[in-house]
């Protein structure tokens, strides 16, 4: 039996990836690899080569039923969306433990921040969109305005917050690209 050369991303993209599964939230490849470069073993990776690495092992989880895939992200950039299916926890990790791999970037926060602006944008319109259903369930059963207005303004209120942190945001990518760095 041969032994074959790990990546160092394995473990972690594991994790992210189990993580993932049990919010059953969905992802992009972008943000998958913009999480592992947060990881202390992995700050100084190659982005380009760790974005490789995790299309790699995503396309395999594909063409093994493991993930599948949601479309395009809505927003500015329209990034393919992924979510794990059943089949991921199913599935045994065959990853040896051991790994020998050159890493030499290190990722610039505004790439973070940008990343997660992204995020947040796409929280905030699934939260627009509540609230504009709790609307029209007011508007089409005005009995049950006491009953919906909490769900309505706890979303609001929901909405604020994401608004305002989109904001802080936008002031510490602007602050950075006025200096020119990436803190």
């Amino acid at each position: 039996m041969s032994r074959r050369q790990i990546h160092p991303a394995s473990r972690a993209l594991q994790a992210l990836l189990h993580n993932s599964a049990a919010r059953g939230e969905s992802f992009t490849l972008c943000q998958l690899r913009d999480e592992l470069l947060e990881h202390p073993d992995l700050r100084n990776a190659d982005k380009k080569q760790l974005y490789t690495y995790v299309r790699d092992q995503v396309n395999n989880l594909l063409k093994h039923g493991a993930a599948e895939s949601l479309g395009e992200q809505e927003g500015f950039k329209r990034r393919h969306l992924f979510q794990l299916t059943a089949a991921f926890n199913a599935r045994t990790d065959d990853i040896p433990d051991d790994a020998t791999y050159a890493v030499d970037d290190v990722e610039p926060l505004d790439v973070k921040l940008r990343r997660d602006s992204e995020q947040l944008r796409v929280q905030m319109e699934a939260s627009d969109l509540q609230l504009q259903a709790f609307q029209e369930i007011v508007e089409a059963y005005p009995d049950a305005r006491d009953k919906i207005a909490p769900l309505f303004e706890q979303e609001k209120a929901q909405a604020r917050a994401l608004g305002e942190k989109l904001k802080a945001y936008a002031k510490v990518q602007q602050k950075l690209a006025e200096t020119g760095g990436d803190a």
